[in-house]
């Protein structure tokens, strides 16, 4: 990557929250649009889901929370339907706002459902697993093994396969590492100075990272089973990035398929397996994926059965090597390809709509509003380099989200 430091990510003269919020609207705003404008008219529906616990085993502070949670979601949405009827979508095309499926002990997330329509059994609630996949899903959701198994704390989804020809890859948790310096990965921002108690992106503060408490609440992310992947991340130079479980399922997926494809033994018919999700631990019941997962699974041909506008707190993809020469690493470079090419559309299309009905925009924000479309389409604009446009789209995105909030917080604030 080529590190920008700044005050803003768009710019040096605005403000990085509200940059944050202006990108991740946009992208809500443009996915919105793009299903609800699919040419195919089965898929053209969406919807937002939000977590809502048993009122009877929630205390009053959580009763407090959850009635909050409620009203942001029920304005945010209203007012991202508002913005779209603004600018020509007709009164029936609006994105519906749900309720997640209550969790039961290994509560799963589907990639490739979301295009069923929410009334279809099948969305939310895909047969079991079958054979060694079986075996696997056993493994995490039992709390005697489990365990052993990687991460377990808040944000524990596990990734797995189901129904694949030949073979079974173990299960795949989320886990940690940091953004690569290569300029093949494009620019990538960072403020002028990071938190004291943190690299820029982490979660939590260093001394979270390991940290041994007899109270399980305060334990760190390696106690909670988090796996960091290369050297300490070091404060001021690096950008922490979590890959989640889903995002590992769906390469895998993709890894396989082009094997089969580029083998001399091909195998016709060939199924390369269901990527899932597995809501797993103590802290982990929301079955529903955070936004940048389920653009990614969008992108790539794997619709999430459910989405939130919860916390994609420093989402990232894997990285390839610039000229990819194993299987793996070609499959991984498609699928970024293709979510890096869909974080443009949607971005564009969002744009489109934030600037045809400024009305909508809270006069905050106007000015981050302005410093997207000068940085995507000024005369210095990213789309001045076709070749490289799409990653810096993208980009943006995995900017935003080391800005950590949540999305619905963010669409909330940003129109009106």
């Amino acid at each position: 990557m080529s590190l920008v430091k700044q005050q803003g990510i768009l710019s040096p003269d605005t403000r990085n929250e509200k940059d944050a919020d202006v990108i991740m609207t946009a992208a809500i705003v443009g996915w919105a649009w793009s299903r609800l404008t699919n040419a195919d008219v089965n898929k053209r529906h969406a919807r937002v889901d939000f977590e809502l616990k048993d009122t009877q085993k929630l205390n009053a502070k959580e009763l407090v929370e959850q009635t909050e949670t409620i009203d942001i979601h029920r304005a945010a949405i209203t007012k991202l339907n508002q913005l779209l009827h603004a600018t020509g979508l007709k009164p029936e095309q609006q994105v519906e706002l749900g309720t997640t499926p209550i969790w039961t002990t290994g509560g799963r997330i589907s990639g490739g459902s979301g295009d069923k329509t929410p009334a279809d059994a099948y969305r939310y609630n895909p047969p079991l697993p079958d054979g060694y996949a079986a075996k696997l899903f056993q493994m995490a959701t039992n709390p005697a093994t489990a365990g052993l198994l990687g991460y377990q704390g808040r944000g524990a989804y596990t990734g797995f396969i189901d129904g694949r020809t030949d073979g079974q890859t173990g299960l795949m948790s989320t886990f940690q590492h940091t953004v690569p310096f290569d300029d093949a990965y494009g620019r990538r921002w960072h403020p002028p100075e990071a938190p004291p108690d943190k690299t820029w992106g982490m979660i939590l503060t260093t001394a979270m990272q390991d940290h041994e408490d007899p109270d399980e609440s305060k334990q760190g992310l390696k106690q909670w089973g988090m796996h960091f992947e290369g050297p300490a991340p070091q404060r001021n130079r690096d950008i922490c990035a979590y890959t989640h479980g889903m995002i590992q399922a769906i390469y895998d997926v993709h890894v396989h398929q082009l094997a089969n494809d580029t083998s001399p033994t091909k195998k016709t018919p060939y199924n390369p397996g269901t990527p899932y999700e597995i809501a797993v631990g103590k802290q982990t019941t929301k079955l529903a994926s955070c936004f940048p997962c389920s653009i990614f699974m969008e992108a790539t041909g794997h619709a999430a059965s459910s989405t939130h506008l919860g916390r994609g707190e420093s989402w990232s993809p894997l990285y390839p090597p610039s000229n990819p020469t194993t299987t793996q690493h070609k499959a991984w470079q498609a699928c970024n390809t293709q979510w890096q090419a869909y974080c443009k559309s949607i971005i564009d299309a969002g744009l489109q709509c934030l600037k045809k009905a400024p009305a909508q925009v809270n006069g905050d924000w106007t000015a981050s509003v302005a410093a997207l479309d000068l940085y995507l389409n000024g005369p210095r604009g990213v789309n001045k380099t076709p070749a490289t446009a799409a990653q810096a789209y993208a980009n943006l995105i995995l900017d935003a989200v080391t800005v950590h909030d949540h999305e619905v917080k963010r669409v909330a604030r940003t129109l009106k």
